[in-house]
């Protein structure tokens, strides 16, 4: 059951506000917000746009060399490989905004982790102690930074 809180910042944010607040903050670390591509992928071996680094997977696998280093984006997604949740769970659908932030060798785990929660905190106001962490039970970096 989720807890309710109060915002602290005395006031709620549209979607447009918070997908700009997004690219503003990561602008302000360096990042190069890149417009979002298409739900139809370059890549063959994809039906969708499932995931915010698609567009950006050449970078990744070296094939191409981006413009900077640290990329946003805020990238329409289409999900069906659990679509038989859609509709019965608050938290499933099969269309999003995935919002993203993209470093290709610059920056690594503790500063993703850092910026993600200046971001929810300052930005968007939420309460630390509201958060909830996940992190994959091998990673044992992620856990030591959490700590």
């Amino acid at each position: 059951m989720c807890k309710s809180f109060t915002i602290t910042k005395g006031w709620f944010m549209n979607s447009k506000e918070i997908r700009d607040s997004f690219v503003n903050f990561f602008e302000s670390k360096g990042h190069l917000h890149l417009p979002g591509s298409s739900l139809i992928p370059k890549d063959p071996t994809l039906l969708f746009t499932a995931a915010g680094m698609v567009p950006l997977k050449s970078y990744f696998l070296g094939e191409e060399v981006p413009l900077r280093t640290r990329i946003t984006t805020v990238q329409k997604c289409l999900r069906t490989n659990d679509i038989e949740n859609v509709g019965y769970t608050a938290r499933h659908h099969t269309f999003f905004e995935m919002l993203g932030n993209f470093s290709i060798g610059d920056y690594f785990k503790e500063d993703a982790i850092s910026w993600a929660v200046e971001y929810v905190t300052k930005s968007l106001g939420l309460p630390f102690e509201n958060l909830w962490v996940t992190i994959y039970k091998e990673d044992r970096k992620t856990q030591e930074i959490w700590k």
